[in-house]
């Protein structure tokens, strides 16, 4: 129950993935589940999310992004367009926990301030609903 209060009170939702055999990993789609449920009381109808995820393959989880889009459209949430991944190297995240190389952190960035205007714009319908 916690889970679901969480995301309701939530003015939107960061996501970052890794790719588990070209999929999200099982314990995301389990979350997806338990925040959809019980039939009628879908937690993320109308949430604005952003997706974004990294692994050492070429593609810094792509197919992994595009599923849980599918997913997450199907539950009704309004998605950030465009796609955020980027490949996992060394020296990508240093020691302090912070993304090391300038390039990636300009493009995440960049990402992470369209998403906060999306968030911004979409909180007065969120506010008006919840009246």
């Amino acid at each position: 129950m916690r889970f679901k209060n969480e995301i309701a009170r939530a003015g939107g939702v960061l996501i970052v993935t890794p790719e588990h055999d070209r999929s999200i990993p099982a314990v995301l789609k389990n979350a997806i589940d338990w925040g959809a449920r019980p039939w009628g009381k879908n937690s993320w109808t109308g949430k604005p999310a952003f997706i974004t995820g990294t692994s050492p393959g070429a593609f810094g989880s792509a197919l992994a992004q595009q599923h849980l889009r599918s997913v997450m459209t199907g539950l009704g949430m309004i998605l950030l367009g465009g796609e955020a991944y980027a490949t996992f190297k060394p020296d990508l995240i240093n020691e302090h926990g912070n993304v090391g190389d300038e390039s990636t952190k300009k493009f995440l960035q960049d990402f992470v301030d369209r998403f906060a205007l999306l968030v911004t714009r979409l909180a007065p319908a969120a506010q008006a609903s919840a009246a």
